[in-house]
């Protein structure tokens, strides 16, 4: 009876302990990645050893607190799931978002003719992503994202670019640098402040205006979607006190 008792607490200690390890990695490693206290990389490995802990733990937590009849075994294994639930969900989510999306990370509405960044090379590392455009990437995007084109708009340009200049600031992007039909951004991401370069071109059209939009990661090989989700969100916002229909470029 005293070595399954002993037992039971030994399991129950180890799975609040990889509970405890769960949420410190994934606080130390999210935290750590956005205030570029060490390389992305490092906090991306952090963040998958969070989930795996996390599944563990909550895992041992079902199993051995059914099996242990000990009351202190199964507060400690109950704690130990709770603890690990904030790992388990984020992690959750952030394969939930980038479920099906290709692993590219710069996506353009115009794929013939992406819009140019003028600012961002300057505003890069050596190490970030090259902004040359991958043309080998566009089959990818139109079967992953077929409703991505250029938006046609019945404003002028010097409209259409106010107008593209307060969705930006409405989204949370930083503005950094605008020219006449010309603007770019940046975005970061909320847990690990990934920041995505923007473009957004505005070209002067029969009816008004065509705009383009294209946004890159500066780090990662896949961008799990956020960049098409980006884009989609501002054609939406711009849709909705504008005349605009959509183009295919391709």
């Amino acid at each position: 009876m005293k070595n399954n008792i002993g037992r039971n607490m030994t399991i129950a200690k180890l799975t609040q302990t990889l509970a405890i390890c769960s949420l410190l990695l994934l606080l130390i490693g999210t935290a750590g990645a956005r205030l570029q206290g060490f390389d992305y990389q490092v906090g991306l490995s952090m963040f998958s050893l969070a989930g795996l802990f996390s599944f563990i733990s909550i895992c041992a937590s079902a199993l051995f607190t059914r099996r242990t009849k000990h009351a202190e075994a199964r507060r400690k294994l109950s704690n130990a799931a709770l603890i690990a639930l904030p790992a388990i969900i984020f992690f959750g989510l952030s394969l939930f978002q980038g479920a099906g999306a290709p692993l590219i990370h710069d996506i353009s509405t115009d794929l013939s003719n992406p819009p140019e960044f003028i600012k961002a090379p300057s505003l890069r590392k050596p190490s970030d992503n090259s902004l040359k455009y991958r043309t080998a990437n566009i089959p990818l995007q139109q079967q992953a994202y077929p409703e991505l084109n250029s938006l046609i708009s019945s404003l002028s340009v010097p409209a259409a670019q106010k107008r593209a200049y307060k969705i930006a600031s409405e989204m949370g992007w930083l503005v950094y640098y605008q020219d006449d039909g010309h603007l770019e951004a940046e975005a970061r991401s909320f847990w690990f402040g990934f920041i995505d370069d923007i473009a957004i071109r505005i070209q002067a059209s029969d009816d008004g205006s065509i705009i383009d939009l294209r946004s890159a990661s500066r780090t990662g090989k896949g961008d799990l979607g956020v960049n098409a989700k980006r884009i989609r969100a501002f054609n939406t916002l711009f849709a909705q006190t504008d005349s605009v229909n959509p183009k295919k470029t391709m």
